[in-house]
């Protein structure tokens, strides 16, 4: 029997949710909460913003090197074999990102991709080309486009189980929308009818999730809200919160408020008397099988509320979807173990390899030569007592031995400069720009000296920079630029070196 593991980073901790198919419904088997060996934060460059939903999916295959791979999700596997298992990341912001687009009637596809295309540059300041723009399209005309971070930690995660474990590769489905699961679910379930607007609301261990749906569209879904479910006054903060983000969605009531996550009767009884003219609930879980479960994780169940939806969702998407999101549709590759070479590392070792195989074969061309002239050099000294025809094919002999020599000295001066070549390319990669978080981007002949490199790069320390000139040889700063992305400064740095 496969058990479908939804699994989802809360803060600092993992959530997993293991269900089976039973009958109609889906039975949770076992909620499993775990220490993270990564923060949810990641930051990229603009660069990688740049890439489409599909392109980042694939990129999954990659662990740290020189590193032993650690993480909590092990204990899975003294509770089912890995092979039984199926897995479903779940992800919400900061990882995912996403602007809600409401025209009333159905546009070309070029019209929603040009209007997501300004609506993300003028709302998060984030320029897309038309051909990665990646969205949501339900039948009633709405479309929510979504941005993926390149680095995803429950996918590291998922990555160090398998580097650990004793199977080859994880069986794992596709990449799944927390919030995008929530909208479903709620429109799938609870049917809003026109004139009706809900707040959904999750509390997680260190943020708050809000979307509001209206007249069973979904119209506005809160950026990244850090706040500790356990902070005093909670329930005042997101009063005034809710009423600042109903502004945001040009909203003047709600009828109903969904919560879910990490809520308390407590805190359940604070949103009541907060809100006297509003129904105010728990979000509706019935649609799950709870049987095998016992009295205190039921008690829990809406912690897990969203690995759940995300794999109920999965396997029973939501009927009124008409295009999905890439990553929603598409299925993940089984994550190998192999692990990803460093480009840099394949490019040296491959050169090195080709210089090891040419230097063989011109010193072996070499020594055949030197063997020749030597043999000559003696029959000359054996021809200088002969005739004077005799000494005419010395003539020749001395000339062909002159033309040899200047060979030699060519293929000697060749090779010189091939050897300062490789000898800088060793030098740069002895400081290791990975591990100092530096990527090089160009490496280039400087076409005024070819005695000198040009090289560009990305670093995120400054002071790394000054550490990697001090490696090269008469090096010198040209330009270097700063860049802000998601409040982390990114340096763009372009530099000479002398390679001679």
């Amino acid at each position: 029997m496969k058990i479908y593991c939804g699994v989802f980073q809360d803060g600092l901790e993992i959530k997993i949710a293991c269900l089976k198919k039973h009958g109609k419904k889906l039975q949770v088997q076992k909620l499993i909460s775990v220490p993270s060996s990564e923060h949810q934060f990641v930051f990229n460059s603009a660069k990688e913003v740049e890439k489409s939903n599909d392109e980042l999916s694939l990129e999954l295959s990659g662990l740290e090197e020189n590193t032993l791979p650690q993480t909590a999700l092990s204990e899975l596997i003294e509770l089912y074999p890995l092979e039984n298992l199926k897995f479903v990341p779940v992800i919400t912001e900061p990882q995912i990102s996403y602007i809600v687009y409401n025209p009333g009637t159905s546009k070309k596809l070029g019209e929603v991709k040009n209007e997501f295309q300004k609506l993300w540059k003028e709302l998060s300041n984030i320029d897309l080309s038309v051909d990665k723009i990646d969205f949501i399209e339900y039948k009633n005309n709405s479309y929510i486009s979504s941005v993926v971070q390149n680095e995803i930690p429950v996918l590291n995660e998922l990555k160090n189980l398998s580097a650990i474990s004793e199977t080859k590769s994880l069986d794992i489905l596709s990449l799944r929308s927390g919030d995008i699961s929530l909208i479903n679910y709620i429109l799938h379930y609870y049917r809003p009818a026109n004139g009706e607007t809900y707040l959904l609301i999750y509390v997680g261990l260190d943020s708050i999730r809000m979307i509001f749906i209206k007249d069973g569209r979904a119209i506005h879904i809160n950026r990244y809200l850090s706040l500790n479910y356990e902070r005093q006054g909670l329930t005042g903060f997101l009063s005034s919160k809710i009423v600042l983000e109903m502004e945001y969605a040009g909203i003047s009531e709600v009828n109903n408020i969904i919560l879910t996550g990490e809520i308390n009767e407590e805190l359940m009884s604070a949103f009541i008397q907060s809100f006297p003219f509003i129904n105010v609930n728990y979000l509706n879980l019935e649609i799950f099988d709870l049987s095998e479960l016992d009295e205190v994780e039921r008690m829990k169940i809406h912690s897990y509320s969203l690995p759940l939806i995300a794999v109920l969702d999965e396997i029973y998407p939501y009927n009124g979807v008409r295009k999905n999101l890439e990553v929603h549709s598409k299925r993940l590759s089984k994550i190998s173990l192999i692990k990803k070479i460093d480009f840099l590392s394949i490019f040296l070792f491959l050169f090195l390899l080709t210089l090891i195989a040419f230097s063989l074969f011109t010193y072996t061309e070499r020594a055949k030569i030197l063997k020749e002239m030597k043999i000559q050099a003696s029959r000359i000294d054996k021809l200088k007592s002969t005739s004077s025809e005799e000494i005419a094919k010395i003539d020749i002999l001395n000339r062909r031995y002159e033309s040899l020599n200047t060979y030699y000295n060519r293929v000697e001066e060749t090779l010189r400069d091939k050897i300062w070549w490789t000898d800088e390319l060793i030098t740069i990669n002895s400081f290791n720009p990975k591990k100092n978080k530096m990527w090089l981007t160009s490496l280039n002949i400087d076409e005024k000296n070819p005695y000198q490199i040009i090289l560009k790069g990305l670093a995120i320390n400054r002071s790394k920079i000054t550490d990697f000139m001090k490696v090269l040889r008469n090096a010198e700063l040209k330009n270097i630029y700063l860049y802000e992305i998601r409040n982390k400064k990114i340096f763009q740095f372009e530099l000479t070196a002398s390679i001679k």
